[in-house]
């Protein structure tokens, strides 16, 4: 496996965070998405009910992470 970039449009990721029951879900709200043995992890920042977003302090928005986990079992 080489070292170089893949690129994937953000629509197909979005697409599959949404497959995955994860809504909403927006790219703007987005910080990080990490895929690994356990699931998907996603770090969002939050949100109020106008979409206006949180802060913990002078600029510092607040986030939330949500874990899709993976079912070994299924």
């Amino acid at each position: 496996m080489s070292n170089d970039p893949h690129r994937v449009p953000l629509s197909r990721i979005l697409g599959f965070l949404r497959d995955l029951g994860l809504n909403p879900v927006e790219a703007d709200t987005m910080k990080t998405v990490t895929i690994d043995h356990r699931g998907v992890e996603v770090v969002r920042f939050r949100l109020d009910e106008n979409g206006n977003g949180y802060t913990t302090g002078p600029n510092q928005p607040a986030t939330e992470t949500v874990l899709i986990a993976v079912d070994h079992d299924a």
